[in-house]
């Protein structure tokens, strides 16, 4: 059977700006919190003035990295813990904060490009320590965790790049009362309009996103950083290292299919029948610094994803599918299928050649169109390697012709899966998909 091909099946690809700019404008705007939380009171200064002129906003390539951030935590926590001690919110001394991971002792999980070898993490990352101090003191806990993972720490050591630190903290009620003395520094500032007595911050003069408004140039309070002052030993913690790689690098149990799969065949064939087999140390270190790469992009796209679908109660549903061994969930937005997809490109593709440029994204939008009877769907595009900030996002309706042979294919696809004894009885993969993947050497080209 000829492979199927998606392209002729597109009927229309049409622009849709409101769409674009109104998520364009949640994108860059961020709603001031009205608590004080315990990033608050890591740097005071920016705490005020973020609530002072919420018309500022950091540039998209700066939040970029802090959406990669935020959806790390989430993945990673799932990957390491269970559901019940994840993103456990506190509330103590009037501050508000969520702990990534709370068992037995607060964990905090940070992303950071690289840290330079040979110095402290006190001397590097002081608020690092501060927060998971806090933290500490919320729970009533001497103790807690910061674990690490380096964007760039791979190619520079060769090892996987996760780092746990253990941190204990002997008096947790000076922890408690430099708290409130921070909280109400905050609040009297916030209350009488005058900055002044707010410590400077950390990030003057390197790029802050409020240099054009603060007074950090005339102010008279240095910076410090007295709770990282307070905590005990700060020391490295391979214990604690070693067992959460080692969660990374358990086997999983044969899934249930996803729609994904179904864009992918051969690799989710791989994945499914996935070797459990004893490997050597250093194919399992590979292997776990491949999942922290994924993870971290994974987590991009996550937090990217919950920010535009963030709008009015009942804009977005999540509608199952369903059919022999696939279960999925296919995500509505105002009434269309919708994906949001991070295209690597340094420019936009022409509306014309986006099926050719992207086939993998139609197959996954025709398949969840198809299999939930819906003739449109929703791409969103964000290309986070172009600057221009206008031009990162792209919002597109599309529509398929002959809803019932994409779905056909789905359905064969779904079969052939569920039948097949060979990776050379499924459909291949996108051709440039064979040079990153890392089954490409038991795969097979036909």
């Amino acid at each position: 059977m000829p492979e199927f091909n998606i392209a002729p099946y597109v009927s229309h690809i049409e622009a849709n700006r409101s769409i674009k700019d109104a998520v364009m404008e949640k994108l860059r705007s961020r709603r001031p919190p009205y608590r004080v939380t315990v990033t608050d009171l890591t740097n005071l200064k920016q705490a005020y003035f973020k609530r002072k002129h919420p018309e500022i906003t950091p540039p998209l390539e700066k939040q970029q990295l802090m959406w990669k951030g935020t959806g790390f935590h989430k993945i990673f926590g799932f990957a390491v813990s269970r559901e019940e001690y994840l993103e456990q919110f506190v509330e103590a001394e009037g501050v508000v904060g969520k702990i990534d991971i709370y068992e037995n002792v607060p964990v905090e999980v940070k992303t950071t490009s690289a840290l330079a070898r040979g110095r402290s993490l006190l001397q590097q990352r002081p608020t690092y320590i501060e927060q998971v101090g806090m933290y500490c003191a919320m729970v009533n806990v001497g103790e807690g965790e910061i674990v690490i993972y380096e964007r760039q720490g791979a190619e520079e050591s060769g090892t996987v790049p996760l780092t746990a630190y253990h941190v204990a903290f002997p008096d947790l009620e000076a922890v408690r009362e430099e708290m409130r003395h921070r909280r109400d520094l905050l609040i009297q500032a916030l209350i009488s309009d005058d900055p002044s007595n707010l410590p400077v911050c950390a990030w003057f003069g390197r790029g802050c996103d409020y240099s054009a408004v603060c007074d950090c140039s005339t102010s008279s309070v240095s910076s410090s950083h007295k709770i990282a002052e307070l905590a005990g030993k700060v020391q490295v913690d391979e214990v604690t290292r070693q067992r959460l790689l080692d969660m990374l690098g358990k086997p999983k149990p044969p899934r249930q299919l996803h729609a994904n799969d179904l864009v992918f065949p051969r690799k989710a064939y791989f994945e499914r029948r996935k070797s459990v087999e004893t490997v050597s140390e250093g194919k399992v270190a590979e292997e776990q610094g491949e999942y922290l790469r994924s993870i971290d992009e994974a987590g991009f796209i996550s937090a990217l994803k919950d920010i535009i679908r963030y709008g009015s109660p009942g804009e977005v549903e999540n509608m199952p599918v369903q059919y022999a061994s696939l279960s999925d969930l296919v995500r509505l937005r105002q009434g269309l299928p919708t994906m949001v997809r991070t295209p690597k490109f340094q420019s936009l593709v022409e509306r014309g050649r986006l099926p050719s440029a992207f086939p993998h994204y139609f197959y996954r939008l025709g398949f969840d169109c198809a299999l939930t009877d819906h003739p449109k769907g929703r791409l969103f595009l964000y290309y986070a390697n172009v600057s221009e900030e206008n031009a990162k996002m792209m919002v597109y309706d599309v529509s398929f012709r002959n809803l019932g042979d994409i779905k056909a294919e789905a359905i064969r696809r779904i079969e052939l899966l569920e039948k097949a004894t060979s990776v050379a009885q499924l459909p291949r993969c996108p051709s440039w998909m064979c040079r990153y993947c890392e089954y490409r050497d038991e795969c097979v080209e036909i």
